[in-house]
């Protein structure tokens, strides 16, 4: 497994998951024995998503500034794109529990933004990632994956967009809705999904790629595997 390879493989997992949950959400749920099948699709949805787009302002948006070229602008466009499907998932969120500020918006139109919104958010994280892949500190990049999926499972559950995404405020804006999310998620018996749990990475040297075979043989991998030894015992 090559550099960063973990990091890729965990946001392209994480990115299909919350396909499949938006499929799940659009599905007719019309069996009269159980009335809440839509609510709980939905809600899952919204979910998994808040949380997971709190975790990339929490752990990527930073090392992509600072690493990566035009990172900056990369990083601006992101977080707007991310902000829309914020919004959108606010609006998904009043309509579906009858608030007065969403009541009014149509469905089909809720549905096809969040679409579009995901679609053009997965774009700028791939692109995002792969800037990282490419420029940043190999031992960095490698740890990044395990810090994604640490910030979803103590992330925010419910979208909140007009809190600051970047910064100090945001750190306490983030722990501050996660305590109120969670305490509101006990209240309302939502069922909030597990995070994609991040790819294992392993750093093969040649010789171990060889002896197996493995079809993505990594060139720039040590000569042989180095184990760090614990240091003797002293009494």
């Amino acid at each position: 497994m090559v550099h960063g390879d973990s990091l890729a493989r965990t946001i392209d997992a994480t990115q299909r998951s919350l396909e499949e949950r938006l499929g799940e959400a659009l599905l007719p749920h019309r069996d009269p024995r159980r009335p809440r099948d839509n609510y709980a699709a939905t809600d899952t949805f919204i979910a998994a998503t808040s949380r997971h787009l709190a975790a990339i302002d929490a752990v990527l948006l930073e090392q992509v500034r600072r690493t990566v070229p035009e990172g900056k602008a990369l990083s601006r466009d992101y977080l707007r794109a991310a902000r829309q499907l914020e919004l959108t998932l606010s609006q998904i969120k009043g309509k579906l529990y009858g608030e007065a500020h969403a009541i009014h918006l149509a469905w089909p139109g809720l549905w096809d933004s969040a679409h579009a919104q995901l679609s053009e958010h997965n774009r700028l994280e791939r692109q995002m990632v792969d800037g990282l892949i490419r420029h940043g500190d190999p031992v960095k990049v490698d740890g990044l994956a395990r810090r994604v999926f640490d910030a979803e499972t103590h992330g925010p559950t419910r979208p909140h967009p007009r809190l600051p995404h970047t910064g100090l405020l945001s750190l306490v804006a983030r722990r501050i809705w996660t305590l109120a999310d969670r305490f509101w998620d006990v209240a309302e018996g939502r069922v909030i999904p597990e995070p994609v749990r991040p790819a294992p990475h392993r750093h093969d040297s040649r010789m171990a790629q060889y002896l197996v075979a493995d079809p993505k043989f990594d060139p720039h991998s040590a000569t042989f595997e180095h184990r760090r030894r614990r240091p003797p015992k002293t009494h």
